[in-house]
Formats: structure tokens, sequence, C-alpha cells
């Protein structure tokens, strides 16, 4: 009964909001939502729907002997209708304030709670839990966990909606594309139906994946465990994912971590059975990959490198005009409205176009910029040599400083660069939202600087 109610409740959510009075007005927002909808299909092999997938299939293999086709299919609806619920209010409050609900929940706090949610759900897949609490604690968390594992509709719907608010966190051209129009006509009702139109996008994935996952999860036998345990393995994933977006240090060693004591566990240090079949050769050789990879990734942390897939690649030396330059970010940092309109005046007096870098420490995305397009040679080169670049950092959302300049531009989310030209004026279509590769940002900024 408990689906028919989210069923039930979303549906006359959605129909409030389309208490327009005209036609057109209601004509053209069913036509906003249709394109919203295809370019939430279109998202589903980003950060903002990937992190999910391993979250519903833990659900639903939660479900056990129990499961059926149909269960499987409430179940990643009541998920995907949560993540929904959520959109629709982030879109609701970007329409009538300009602002990213999401954003306000990338804190220590609320990924830190969110890592541990990942975590208990994981042990309730490996059946124990290795932290020892007082008894009414354990019990407490092995109820709630119960309720998790046992697929519980409205909890499912409570943990979509706030995966949400966490892993939702990406910031894309798509999603700009579409919320500027509620932001320009600070429209609310035009950006809750956007959003959540969009967000049913992303979750017929999900709903697929779910569907799938209880078709082929045995229902008895000793196969049961090996597929929960291997859904636990996930959600430990998901958990680091999270935890890594504090930021607290190298992500290099919790995934070199994960990988060492994944290798031991598929017996990369045991020796093999005799006889032994193909499977338990495959196994073995899994673990000794994760167990070699484990240890490269652990040396390249100790050598200060931040690049997953090229730990022990040495950085090269970046040269302009015979002097070193430095390898932190290109941009130097601003912190308040009178810095950067110091910044400013210094590109206007050099007779160069002023760049402004916005990031937040908890955005993978920025993370990858970092990693890849600001650590390119030309890119630094060209930055250093014919622009005047700042970085705003708007992570703390009670910096007020920081929001200003925030608010003054109307940045919706970052990553966000925006480009000033000689004179002071913003280059308004030269806007770059989302991740941009090397070759694309050198190739604008080259123009830029002509």
């Amino acid at each position: 009964m408990q689906q028919f109610v989210i069923v039930l409740w979303t549906i006359f959510f959605t129909a409030a909001l389309f208490g327009a009075e005209s036609t057109p007005i209601v004509q053209s927002t069913f036509g906003v939502m249709a394109g919203a909808f295809g370019a939430g299909l279109l998202l589903t092999f980003t950060p903002c729907v990937l992190p999910m997938v391993p979250i519903v299939s833990s659900i639903i293999a939660g479900q056990g002997e129990n499961l059926t086709k149909l269960r499987a299919f409430w179940l990643s609806l009541a998920y995907v209708l949560g993540t929904a619920a959520t959109y629709t209010v982030m879109g609701a409050l970007a329409g009538a304030t300009g602002e990213q609900l999401q954003s306000y929940f990338q804190n220590v706090w609320a990924i830190g709670a969110m890592s541990l949610v990942f975590v208990l759900m994981a042990l309730a897949m490996f059946g124990v839990y290795t932290i020892q609490l007082p008894a009414f604690l354990q019990s407490r968390l092995d109820v709630e966990s119960r309720k998790l594992k046992g697929g519980s509709f409205v909890m499912v719907f409570a943990l979509g909606a706030v995966s949400a608010l966490i892993l939702g966190a990406c910031v894309s051209p798509v999603l700009i594309s579409f919320l500027s129009v509620a932001i320009a006509t600070q429209d609310a009702g035009l950006g809750a139906t956007t959003m959540f139109s969009l967000a049913l996008g992303m979750g017929v994935p999900l709903i697929v994946v779910g569907v799938g996952a209880g078709s082929f999860i045995p229902k008895a036998g000793g196969w049961t465990n090996s597929v929960k345990y291997f859904f636990g393995v996930l959600l430990l994933a998901v958990a680091i994912y999270l935890f890594n977006e504090l930021n607290l240090f190298s992500e290099l060693i919790t995934w070199g971590l994960f990988a060492l004591v994944l290798g031991i566990y598929l017996d990369a240090l045991e020796p093999l059975p005799q006889p032994a079949g193909g499977i338990a050769y495959l196994r073995k050789a899994l673990g000794v990959v994760l167990l070699v990879w484990g240890v490269i990734l652990l040396v390249g942390a100790a050598k200060g490198s931040e690049d997953m897939w090229q730990p022990l690649k040495s950085e090269p030396v970046v040269v302009a005009g015979g002097s070193r330059v430095s390898q932190t970010l290109p941009f130097e940092l601003v912190s308040d409205m009178n810095a950067f309109e110091a910044a400013q005046q210094k590109a206007q007096k050099a007779g160069k176009a002023l760049v402004v870098y916005f990031y937040s420490d908890t955005c993978s995305v920025c993370k990858k910029m970092k990693a890849t397009t600001l650590k390119d040679r030309r890119v630094r080169k060209i930055l250093n040599e014919k622009f005047v670049a700042v970085r705003v950092n708007i992570t703390n959302h009670s910096d007020e400083k920081s929001m200003a300049i925030k608010r003054r531009f109307k940045v919706f989310g970052t990553p966000t660069m925006l480009f000033f030209g000689s004179h002071g004026e913003l280059l308004k279509d030269e806007t770059v939202y989302g991740y941009v590769s090397p070759e694309e940002f050198y190739d604008l900024l080259d123009i830029l600087a002509e």
C-alpha cells in the first residue's frame, strides 16, 4: 500500500504545478518537461547517476527470497520518486531565488552522515557489524539497517531523496540550460517541473537496473550470499566516493586501501587449491591485480600524486618566459569584492582579459578539472602570460564575502568560469559551466587572448 501512496502523492504534487491559467503556458511547460526528460536520459552515464546504480542494486539484492519482478519495480520506482522529489524542490528554489539546494548539503556533516549510512548498509549486506556499540544502540542500528535492507518503500523513498542531495551535485551545461530559464523568469513552478522531469529521465535507467537485478539475483542457494557480498562491496565504494568529497586527505589512500582489502579478500596472498577450476584462477588473478593496484595507489599518494589512473607519473616542469611556473592552481584566490575589483583593475591596466573560476572543495567535477585541464602545460602557460586569473571558493555558504561575488554574477553552481574583456566587460556568451577538456579550454583561451 505504501508504494501507491508515494505514487499518488507524486502525481498530486505534479498536477498542482500544472495549475496554469492559460493554455500557451501549459503547452510551453509540457515542451520544457519533454526536453528535460530527454536531457535526463542523456545524463545517465554521468557522475549525477552512476553512483546511484549500486544503491538501487543493493536495495534489490537485500530482498532475498521474497523478491519478485513487481516488487523490484516498486522499490526502484520509490527510489527514483524520492530523487525526483528532491530535484523538484531544488528546481523550485532555483526558480524562486537562483540558488542550488543541493549545494547547501555539500558539507562535512551531510557527506559524513551519508557515507556512514552506506557503510551501515554495506555491513548489513555482509551480515555483520564490526563496530562494537552499546547494546541499545546496536539494536537500534540493526533495526534501522534491516528497514533499508528489507526494502521499506518509505525508507527507500527517503534514501532516494537524500541521495539526490549528496550524490547529484553535478553542474553540467545540460542542467544549466534548463534551469537558466526558471532562474531568468524567477518562476518557481517552471523550475520545479523542469527538475522533476529531468529526475524522471535520469531515473528510467535506475528502474531498468533495479528490475534487471531482480531478474538475475538468485532466490536461494549459496549464490545468494555471494551476490549480497558483491553489492556490499559496491556500497562501500559509494561510501568511499562520498568520503573523498571531504578532501581530508588524498583519495589515492582510500582507494588504495580499498583495493588492497579486496585483493586480500579475493585470496591474492593464498595458494590456489588443487585441483583448481577456471573460476578459482580468475578470482586469484583479479585479487592479485587489485593488490598490486592498491600498492601503486598508496605509493602514488606518498609521492604527492593526485591522478588515480597515473599515480606514479611525475609532473613535468612548466616553463613560461624562462621562469618556473608553480604547480598549484594557476589562479590567485580572491575572497571578497574588494580583492575581485583589484584584480579587475590589474587586468585592465595590463590590457589583459580576466578569468574568474568559481569552485568548491566538495565538487567532484572541480577535482577532475584540477587533475586534468588545469594541469595542462599549454593551459597554464597561456593563463600566466595572457590573462589575469583569479578563483573564488564558494564551498562555505556562510561566508558572506565570497557569496557576495557569487550573487553579483548570478553564478548557479560549480565549476563555473567567467570571462571579462580587457575593458572590464563581462563576456556572457563565453561563460563555461561544468567540465571542459584541456583542448577545448586552451582553444577558448587562445581566441579570447587575441
